[in-house]
């Protein structure tokens, strides 16, 4: 509960007055009983006068809660409404701050079910939840205050069926919370199938997999149909148990009152006043279940939510830009293992220089990726020396770091947007010739000329309208624009055929200035122009040297260079593989 009322934080102005208007809502629906109870009682005894005074008074009575309970409900639900937009709002700033280790524990549609339908459960709970469980305790406090000093034996009577009721509903509440927390579990695995399936959605058909597909989608959505159901039978409990306590309440009071109106302690008017008390508790006794459902459901939603918020997130690095440009990279006896001890990457000597073309190449599953990785920050090493200028890489302040680096990873991600509004990611303020002549530059300024709108061309989700090559090269050109001091590329033109590679290559380099380039590439070819080339092979550097120095003093890089030149000469669509990939 404390968990639950803690996003009530920065929304007191809102509750204060809801509070006080759920109160007077209350003090209005206690009078009309009692009013209906004088008007019974002067009818009964043909008094005539007064009738319309009570009359008036019945109907302002009844307009008055109207508007009080309207201005109560303005008030509470739309708290509410803010507590949900800022919960949202702490856990996509939570998300997008995770490090890309913590990211990769969650599927997206896991966090798509957790943003949207756990917060709305919380959400319920903080608003007509609260709401209507304050209501039931104001409204239970007066109207039994009132019955009391009517008739203490009546009220003891009426009230009879209330322990059973609270004591059915503990019983089902223990029933609800878990399959709740069930319910949200199975719906996050399904969300993110069919995320996953619908951004899937060519390979599947390539396969000719779709039946496949449907029969899991559909066994995942009969088991959530199932969870639903198994939730739904101990939910539909509540209201028919209510009622049925309620309605007994009404037969007591009928047959009880009517004993005690025979012996002269109450009125007529006494018995009408407690039945019309006993309706206004029908509706509140019967949301109880419901609240206690719905409390349950956001316990189950908090305890979802509450690993996101409360999950360590990755330092961001705190120093400015305090040294002077250009500054190079520097690695020297560095250790890194992954938690799973599968693979480790040990670098004894690594330097690039400002301005410097530095290649990194070697055999599959040699560690390219993961130092990428370590130039990068995604990864932290355990041991050693990762040095930007003459300052550790963790202390730098990572805004400012980012916007003066342009990294370019295996996986390009692109919006449902135009191809300008992709290229202007990290330059929103780039002018439009400036877009299409970086586009010229990495071969792509004849197919945007094609285009029915050019730069104004939306390329869909994931740029599915796109090659992989035009990806790259797309990705390649976003990192370009921004000016950066160095451009680091982790296989980032392994699409492309030959001769577009080669005159990337050389566009690149004829465009690079005092830009220094990293590019890491598992083909030697894009490397032969590079200030130095390190070769990487079982986690370490094997060697290091320039292209003509390592064709003759590495082995390995020599044998990579004869099999790719043989692969070239005979245009075999695919790369040997050396070793198996980490």
């Amino acid at each position: 509960m404390a968990a639950l009322l803690k996003h009530l934080r920065g929304h007191e102005k809102w509750v204060l007055p809801g509070l006080f208007c759920l109160l007077l809502t209350n003090i209005f629906g206690v009078l009309p009983p009692q009013i209906i109870r004088r008007l019974m009682d002067a009818v009964g005894q043909n008094e005539s006068s007064g009738l319309e005074t009570l009359l008036w008074s019945l109907l302002g009575a009844t307009l008055a809660r109207g508007i009080t309970m309207y201005w109560m409900r303005q008030t509470l639900i739309v708290m509410s409404r803010r507590c949900e937009q800022s919960i949202k709002d702490r856990l996509f700033a939570q998300i997008l701050a995770m490090s890309p280790t913590q990211a990769k524990e969650y599927a997206s549609g896991d966090l798509i079910s957790r943003m949207t339908e756990d917060v709305s459960k919380i959400r319920m709970f903080l608003g007509p939840g609260l709401m209507y469980s304050l209501n039931l305790l104001v409204l239970f406090v007066m109207v039994i205050g009132v019955m009391l000093r009517v008739s203490p034996q009546l009220t003891l009577w009426v009230l009879t069926p209330l322990p059973f009721l609270v004591m059915g509903i503990y019983l089902l509440n223990l029933k609800i919370l878990t399959r709740s927390a069930a319910i949200q579990t199975q719906l996050g695995r399904m969300t993110s199938f069919v995320q996953e399936s619908l951004v899937g959605m060519k390979l599947i058909q390539a396969f000719g997999a779709e039946s496949g597909f449907l029969r899991v989608f559909e066994a995942e959505l009969q088991e959530y149909k199932y969870k639903n159901l198994a939730f739904a039978r101990a939910d539909a409990l509540f209201f028919p148990l209510a009622l049925a306590l309620v309605g007994l309440s009404t037969l007591l009071t009928v047959w009880v009152g009517g004993h005690l109106m025979a012996k002269g302690e109450i009125t007529l008017g006494n018995i009408a006043e407690f039945i019309i008390y006993i309706n206004m508790l029908t509706w509140p006794v019967t949301s109880l279940g419901w609240v206690a459902s719905i409390y349950q459901q956001s316990k189950a939603a908090q305890s979802r939510i509450k690993p996101l918020m409360e999950a360590p997130l990755r330092s961001h690095r705190v120093q400015g830009w305090s040294q002077p440009l250009p500054w190079g990279w520097s690695l020297k006896a560095l250790h890194f293992a992954y938690p799973n001890g599968n693979f480790s990457l040990h670098i004894s000597d690594f330097e690039a220089l400002p301005g410097q073309f530095i290649g990194i190449t070697g055999t599959i599953g040699s560690g390219k990726s993961t130092l990428w990785q370590l130039l990068a920050g995604q990864l932290n090493p355990q041991n050693g020396v990762l040095n930007l200028g003459t300052g550790s890489l963790k202390d730098w302040n990572e805004s400012v770091l980012f916007s003066h680096t342009a990294w370019v990873p295996q996986e390009n991600y692109f919006f449902n947007d135009t191809l300008l509004a992709n290229l202007r990611l990290g330059a929103p303020s780039a002018h439009r010739q400036k877009c299409l002549d970086v586009l010229e530059l990495v071969e792509l300024g004849s197919w945007v000329s094609e285009l029915p709108h050019g730069l104004d061309t939306v390329i869909g989700e994931r740029g599915v309208q796109l090659s992989g090559g035009q990806k790259q090269r797309l990705s390649l050109a976003r990192a370009w624009i921004r000016d950066p001091e160095w451009v680091i590329l982790d296989d980032a033109l392994s699409a492309l055929d030959s001769g577009t590679e080669e005159a990337l290559m050389s566009k690149l380099l004829g465009d690079q200035g005092k830009r220094g380039i990293i590019l890491i590439s598992l083909k030697i070819k894009p490397l032969v122009q590079a200030d130095r080339i390190y070769v990487m092979h079982q986690g370490g550097i094997l060697a290091q040297g320039k292209h003509e120095e390592l064709l003759t003093g590495c082995e390995l890089y020599a044998q990579m260079h004869r099999l790719q030149v043989q692969v070239s000469v005979s245009n075999t669509p695919s790369l040997p593989i050396f070793e198996p990939q980490t």
